[in-house]
């Protein structure tokens, strides 16, 4: 390999790399999202039932 070979593979590989941070980044941010949306869970449910009308 030549020095622009090389130099040319170092620079793909600092981009991968720089993409590899981004990525982490949002998993980072979804994974701090987690507990507030536990804080905050779903109202509870009405129960739906059927009265017969009595005999």
């Amino acid at each position: 390999m030549d020095n622009t070979e090389i130099r040319l593979e170092i620079e793909k590989i600092k981009g991968d790399l720089n993409n590899h941070g981004k990525n982490m980044e949002i998993v980072f941010q979804y994974l701090d999202e987690l507990p507030k949306k536990q804080e905050n869970p779903n109202p509870p449910r009405t129960t739906i039932s059927f009265k017969p009308d009595s005999l």
